[in-house]
């Protein structure tokens, strides 16, 4: 799989994102899936469990009058015929076009998919930065 297929499942993933469209973000990812960032971390084991706690997810985007995720930087890591990491630092942008926050994340991915209806399918993400980013921003992360 090269960068450039990778790349465009990024960006269909930040048109999900900005849609804020739960069901699209969520047909990126194979399950069991594991999230993990700065401060907590959780599992979803199939894809209405992921559904269920998206919920939250939307409502506090919308609280923080989000309206786009942008690529500021991607890297793609091959790491076997099956596996790879991508690398990303997103900018999150307000409804007036400002700036809300940066940060960064890595996914594992699924490049064979298996257990999903995509290839790649995110299996794994590590959210580097973001919880830090909200927390200097002074917004409590309630999602």
């Amino acid at each position: 799989m090269t960068p450039d297929h990778i790349r465009a499942f990024f960006d269909g993933y930040a048109r999900a994102f900005t849609a804020q469209d739960a069901v699209a973000i969520c047909d990126h990812y194979a399950f069991p899936v594991q999230i993990l960032s700065e401060d907590t971390g959780y599992v979803f084991r199939d894809k209405a469990e992921m559904m269920a706690d998206m919920k939250g997810f939307v409502a506090f985007y919308d609280k923080v009058d989000f309206a786009e995720a942008r690529i500021a930087r991607f890297e793609f890591q091959p790491l076997s015929p099956t596996f790879g990491q991508a690398h990303l630092d997103w900018a999150l942008i307000d409804k007036a076009g400002g700036h809300i926050i940066d940060f960064h994340t890595t996914y594992t991915l699924r490049l064979d998919g298996k257990g999903s209806q995509t290839a790649p399918a995110i299996i794994g993400i590590l959210a580097h930065s973001e919880d830090s980013a909200w927390k200097q921003r002074g917004v409590p992360i309630d999602w």
